[in-house]
């Protein structure tokens, strides 16, 4: 509901679901419960989900929420919109590699090293998240650490070899995790935006 003498609203609902809408797609291609030839309807998932965080993010920004505004910028950017461009490129920028008598596709190797700094940088909101509640905090930290392990897994190279499939289900987990209570948060402003009450409990600070 908006507020009167503002034109704009707050975003977090809207960037709680798309994150939890994002990481649902990472956790099903991860986990192998969709086929790799399933890769553009991901793609379109991840630019959806990154599109979505930028706007919440901007608009967070322009509402003086600088903490929320960067957060949601470099979890969109970074984390979704970024590697749809680069499954893009590897999947169909082979082609004039190929025409030119080189064999083989780009990889994403490199996202694996921008995956450590992006842990880094969101592992900085984990406490900040913790002033609010502990429900945030534990959300955060769980993709935290499937971004980390995620991070090593794509240094792997396409595709992994040994034990490293299972080491991506694992990071795919972590993230589905998260994206489930990033999920419940976004029920809980909904229905505390709506009701104008508390409906679904959001925990209490676990730092002052």
């Amino acid at each position: 509901m908006a507020q009167q003498g503002s034109t704009w609203g707050d975003p977090t609902m809207a960037g709680l679901f798309a994150v939890a809408a994002g990481n649902t797609a990472v956790w099903a291609i991860l986990t192998e419960r969709i086929a790799i030839t399933d890769a553009s309807i991901f793609i379109a998932w991840l630019l959806a989900a990154g599109l979505i965080l930028t706007i919440v993010g901007l608009i967070g920004l322009r509402n003086g929420d600088t903490i929320n505004g960067v957060l949601n910028l470099c979890f969109g950017v970074f984390f979704f919109a970024t590697p749809a461009l680069a499954y893009i490129f590897q999947f169909w920028g082979g082609m004039p590699l190929l025409a030119l008598g080189i064999p083989g596709i780009p990889t994403t190797i490199v996202n694996g090293y921008v995956f450590i700094i992006l842990g880094i940088v969101l592992a900085t909101f984990v406490p900040v998240m913790g002033r609010t509640s502990w429900i945030p905090f534990l959300a955060l930290f769980t993709i935290v650490i499937g971004i980390f392990i995620m991070a090593f897994y794509l240094l792997q190279g396409f595709p992994p070899m040994g034990i490293w499939p299972l080491i991506g289900k694992i990071a795919g987990w972590f993230l589905f995790i998260g994206g489930l209570i990033m999920l419940y948060l976004g029920m809980a402003v909904g229905l505390l935006t709506g009701f104008g009450r508390v409906i679904l409990p959001v925990g209490r600070p676990i730092f002052k």
